[in-house]
């Protein structure tokens, strides 16, 4: 008993993070662009937030990422998606919910994270056009993210200690795989925002790959602000047809100044 007890205190003090970069309350809106060939059309609006929540008898943070095309868009291709994310205020990930409505097709998705003989046991469930696709248990020693816990995650890294072309390595869930997700930093950029600002930047690229780091596939590049508060300024992230670029428009509940 007190070997599975100092097994699963183990993980979670290996898996918890000092957060210093954002609080609960924290809203940012962003102008959604879908690119598709040589087009890059203003197509929607995103909004990023995080508040505090009850999971599973607990006080947590909740993320939520809602992403939803406009106009004349929707008619190439309609995006209406609902992520959300729960991890304690140390950041360890307890669950994630994605609701998504892409092109026509519907999918849901639901992970779940167990802590437990010094184990993360997670479920993963998909869901797609009211269809059950699949509903598996994967097991892991190491703390695994899903894709939106693992950008708050990127946020808290140290770049102080970090140059350009060096690298994070944690473990993601993609679907039912659970793959690496290599956080790597790209140098920094001044960028310009929706809001008729700059801003200086660290330019993320999080791409995934498999157990032997084989085959390596960007996921997405984040520019978060070099300050303390590590703001995503400019999301891009691909769709399964196309690509999409989240500018930040507003923001506020920022935990420090933002310095521009």
């Amino acid at each position: 008993m007190i070997v599975i007890l100092l097994g699963s205190q183990l993980l979670n003090a290996q898996c918890k993070i000092d957060n210093n970069s954002f609080r609960s309350g924290e809203e940012l809106t962003y102008d959604l662009y879908f690119k598709m060939g040589i087009l890059n059309p203003k197509a929607g609006f995103s909004i990023l937030r995080v508040d505090d929540a009850d999971y599973d008898g607990q006080k947590v943070q909740k993320a939520q990422l809602i992403a939803q095309s406009t106009g004349t868009a929707s008619k190439l291709f309609s995006v209406n998606d609902t992520i959300t994310s729960y991890f304690t205020k140390k950041l360890v990930p307890l669950a994630f919910y994605k609701d998504a409505h892409e092109g026509g097709d519907y999918t849901k998705e639901k992970i779940t994270y167990k802590y437990k003989n010094g184990k993360t046991n997670i479920y993963t469930r998909r869901d797609k056009n009211e269809v059950f696709r699949y509903a598996e248990t994967v097991t892991s020693s190491n703390c695994v993210y899903d894709m939106l816990s693992v950008v708050f995650y990127a946020r808290t890294l140290d770049y102080s200690t970090m140059k350009k072309g060096d690298t994070r390595v944690v473990e993601f869930m993609s679907g039912k795989r659970k793959l690496q997700m290599i956080v790597e930093h790209a140098g920094t950029e001044r960028m310009k925002a929706n809001d008729k600002k700059r801003y200086n930047c660290i330019k993320l690229i999080l791409s995934i790959s498999d157990d032997a780091f084989k085959d390596k596939e960007e996921a997405m590049k984040v520019y978060i602000t070099n300050d303390a508060n590590r703001m995503p300024v400019r999301i891009d992230s691909k769709l399964k047809v196309g690509s999409t670029q989240a500018v930040l428009k507003s923001y506020k509940g920022n935990l420090h100044p933002i310095e521009n």
